[in-house]
This record gives structure tokens, sequence and C-alpha cells, in this order.
């Protein structure tokens, strides 16, 4: 009679094992061979590896054939369409492993540690979104944590069910490590003031008409979203309202204590152009800046005039 495999690997349970500010949330895992029949399917929130441990397997990947040998890996983005090619001849044994990575409400902790996360992950998530498919091979030795789970699952000592899930993230990030591009860190240091250092950056680098979300967020190690999303919960704005905000206050120096034209000024402020200037300043103070420049000038007449009253 014709069969399945043994579902060595095969839990009913979905293990969610905690990255900080996501789960890691692995619904699926187990090893095949030739006799595993699959039909075309697709995980729409999902990712999914496959992992070939012996001989050669065909998978079929939005309707195109790929082919994959020993120690390669395939990681497949959330909701394309696949399904390895039956053939009951070729022998072959792969590892397939289905993850998802679900955002927490809550951290499980708050250090330097969540800013590293968001840079890491951050980074697979914006690759993820480039592109459906991954065909790697492996350079991590990662059939070695197969091994390990096996024995784990077979075995079932103490604390079993925990190695396991520590065994599924160390192979997801390694097979993972495989295709991502080495991220520039620097070690954290949980006791900074971020909302200290981000103004001291904003105050050193405002008049600067270039400066981006992602030139900060490189000068901190962070991605771009989790820096915007920083600013908002210490300012209560973007970084781009921030720096504006920066501009137009600096800007006011330089309209009262000098005479300098409205070009000259938004050239040392950071505004691309006189024009952005005087809209932005109108949109943020309610005036314009030939209007703040005369209130100035009359409140310092006036000033004078009340100090050295007429005889």
């Amino acid at each position: 009679m014709y069969h399945q495999p043994l579902h060595l690997l095969y839990t009913s349970h979905e293990q969610n094992i905690c990255l900080n500010s996501y789960d890691l949330c692995v619904s699926y895992v187990e090893q095949h061979d030739e006799n595993t029949v699959e039909f075309p399917h697709s995980h729409p929130k999902e990712f999914e590896i496959y992992y070939v441990q012996e001989g050669t397997m065909e998978q079929v990947v939005n309707g195109e054939l790929l082919s994959l040998s020993e120690g390669d890996f395939l990681i497949l983005n959330q909701g394309i369409t696949h399904g390895t090619l039956y053939k009951p001849n070729q022998k072959k044994s792969y590892f397939a492993l289905v993850f998802s990575l679900q955002k927490r409400s809550i951290p499980c902790y708050k250090d330097g540690m969540a800013d590293m996360e968001a840079l890491h992950l951050g980074a697979f998530l914006d690759m993820m979104r480039e592109k459906e498919v991954f065909v790697c091979r492996d350079t991590k030795n990662c059939q070695q944590y197969i091994r390990q789970m096996a024995d784990e699952f077979c075995m079932q000592s103490w604390g079993w069910f925990y190695k396991l899930q520590l065994l599924y993230a160390t192979f997801i990030l390694n097979v993972i490590s495989n295709f991502m591009p080495p991220i520039q860190t620097t070690p954290f240091d949980p006791t900074r003031n971020l909302p200290i250092e981000f103004t001291k950056y904003l105050h050193a680098n405002y008049p600067n008409p270039d400066l981006s979300l992602q030139d900060v967020a490189d000068y901190f190690y962070m991605s771009p979203r989790h820096i915007n999303r920083l600013f908002k919960d210490f300012f209560g704005a973007s970084l781009s309202k921030t720096l504006t905000q920066y501009r137009i206050n600096y800007a006011k120096n330089y309209l009262i204590d000098t005479d300098f034209s409205v070009d000259e000024i938004a050239v040392k402020v950071g505004f691309s152009s006189a024009s952005t200037l005087s809209r932005l300043f109108k949109e943020v103070e309610g005036i314009t800046i030939s209007e703040y420049r005369y209130q100035y000038v009359h409140q310092a007449v006036q000033g004078v005039r009340d100090k050295n009253p007429p005889k």
C-alpha cells in the first residue's frame, strides 16, 4: 500500500517564541521524503522554508519549476502559490517549516535590544516585501539543527519542548542569515536618553537641506520606521515635522538678529528655497515672515521708547 512518510517532527500546536517586540509563530514543522504527496497551496500570512537534506527535489512556484539539491533551501514569501512536484521514484529527504512574525502589543522588555531587533527584523521584512522567493545554498550548516530537533522530539527528555522552540528560532535565523547582507551595528547602551540624543542630532544637522529620515536611522542604527515611531512617542510629531519646527525656530533668530534676506536665511536653516521657508513659516506661525519682522521691530522700538520717554 502506498503511504505517507512518518511524521517525525509534526506537532499539532503552534509554537510562539517571544522575540521581545515580536512573536515568532511556528505553525508547521515536518520532515518529508519521496512519498509525500503535496498539492499546490499558499500561506496568505506566513512564510515557508524548504530545506533539502538528501537527494534532489523540484518545487513549482507560481507556475515556475525550481530544482533544489542537497544543502539548498527555498524560502517563500506570504501568499505565494507553491507545491513539491511528486516523483515517487526520486529519492529525497527534505524539511519544511512554516512561520510568521507577529507584532506584540507590549514588548517583553524595554532596552537597547528593541532598537537592535527593529533594525534586523525590519531589514528582513523590507527585503521580503521586494522578493517573492529566495533560493540559496546553506553556508550555516542548518542541517545540524534539524538533527537536533529530531533528537529532542524523539527522546523528549526534561525541557525538550523549550529546546525545540529554541532550535526552531535558531534554524530560521540561520537560514535567513544566508541571504541577508551584513547590517552595521553598534553596541547598545540601555541607559542612553534617546529624546536628548535625537534633539542634539537635529540641532547639529538641521542646516543640511538633504537631511533625511534614513540619515537619522543610519546614525542611530535603527530602521526608519522605528525612528519615526519613536519621534511620535517622544515629541508627538513625525521626524519631518519636528525638523521643520527646528528650522522655523532657528529662522526666527536670523529674522530678529540680522538683515539677511529670506533667501539667505532659507539656506542657513536647511530649506530648499525661500518660498518653502515662507510657506512653512506661515503654516506654523500663522503670520508671514514680513509680519513677524515688523512685529519684532515695532516691539523693539516701543521698548526703547518706554525706557527713554520724551521729556
